[in-house]
């Protein structure tokens, strides 16, 4: 971290704390960014009310009578747990719904408790896009127990439900790999056949009505959608696009980029050997330093890099040791008994307010 941060926005020396002091500094120092979150696929928390239930509770029952498994009875029980956990989550769902033993075996389940837990969000995601079919209970607890991006190794929030693959926030949006179109962009786009476009369409999925990007747009109707690296495998050629005015240039690429959102979900880290879940955390000294303009215009890119950053815990109090404003937050704080994070912070981000 000493090497990366510049000159002017950097401690003199690193900061050094007592290990008792981590979550109280954390709480003065660091905020997470809610509206990372809600520029992808975001379900209301009033919704979440409404499903938990009935995806994470078992039927009451007053006796033993009528467990009977059927055929699933006759199975050794690390056998029955290894064909649950090799479900698609679609067909697990509806295995849970047949009979209340069933229920049970699958509630019992750590993987299971884990995923309606901590990842209902994206659960909600995948039945609604109908993408549940090609996900597992083992894929799902995986990724939701994998900490860093694909790509950079970064601390990874997201998940792209095309690849299924996590990445952080930036290369979420910068990244070739998740690049989305429409079937009927990319179908003109690739000068694509009958053929091809059978090929394509199980790949794709319609996208869901809500807000998206850091923009807030707002989409009020279903679009088919594909990821394009899928579409240059299938197709084996590049993309011809038309030569246009630079005005609508970039609004196609706003627009693309767009459908990237629509085509991920946040999903917190858990840590299996801890229990910890973590959401990940971005640097309120860093926006203090972007609001004050510490850098000036020269460093202004580096500023909003570092304010745009979110960490893993221990990512974040490494960067600490070196931030001087977020050390000024510390210190002003009372250690942590009085944190004054700047509003932006308090509010988890820059966005509307939603239910």
């Amino acid at each position: 971290m000493a090497e990366t941060v510049p000159r002017g926005y950097r401690s003199a020396t690193e900061y050094r704390f007592c290990e008792e002091h981590t979550d109280a500094i954390v709480q003065a120092t660091a905020y997470h960014r809610k509206d990372y979150g809600r520029s992808v696929i975001w379900v209301s928390p009033r919704e979440h009310i409404n499903i938990s239930p009935w995806i994470a509770t078992p039927f009451p029952r007053t006796s033993d009578a009528g467990l009977k498994l059927s055929l699933f009875d006759r199975l050794p029980l690390e056998l029955l747990i290894d064909v649950l956990m090799h479900l698609d989550m679609y067909s697990l769902m509806k295995l849970r719904q047949t009979c209340l033993r069933l229920r049970e075996v699958v509630d019992s389940l750590k993987p299971y408790q884990m995923v309606v837990s901590h990842g209902l969000n994206l659960l909600c995601a995948l039945l609604r896009t109908r993408l549940a079919t090609r996900v597992s209970l083992s894929d799902f607890y995986h990724t939701l127990c994998t900490k860093a991006c694909t790509l950079c190794g970064e601390f990874s929030g997201f998940v792209f439900l095309f690849t299924w693959n996590r990445y952080c926030f930036k290369c979420l949006q910068e990244a070739p790999e998740t690049q989305v179109q429409t079937l009927a962009d990319v179908r003109n786009e690739f000068d694509l056949t009958e053929a091809e476009l059978d090929q394509l369409r199980p790949l794709s999925f319609e996208t869901l009505p809500g807000i998206y990007s850091m923009d807030e747009s707002t989409h009020k109707s279903r679009i088919a959608v594909v990821s394009v690296p899928q579409v240059r495998f299938v197709s084996g050629r590049q993309p011809h696009v038309p030569d246009q005015e630079p005005t609508a240039n970039t609004e196609r690429k706003r627009r693309n980029k767009e459908f990237t959102f629509m085509a991920s979900c946040a999903l917190p880290y858990h840590d299996k050997q801890t229990g910890e879940v973590e959401h990940g955390m971005s640097c309120a000294g860093c926006q203090l330093a972007l609001d004050r303009y510490i850098l000036g215009f020269r460093g202004e890119y580096y500023t909003l890099q570092a304010r745009n950053k979110v960490y893993a815990k221990d990512g974040f109090l490494e960067h600490f040791r070196w931030c001087k404003q977020a050390q000024l937050l510390w210190m002003s704080s009372d250690e942590g008994r009085s944190p004054a994070l700047p509003d932006v912070c308090r509010r988890g981000g820059e966005f509307k307010e939603r239910e």
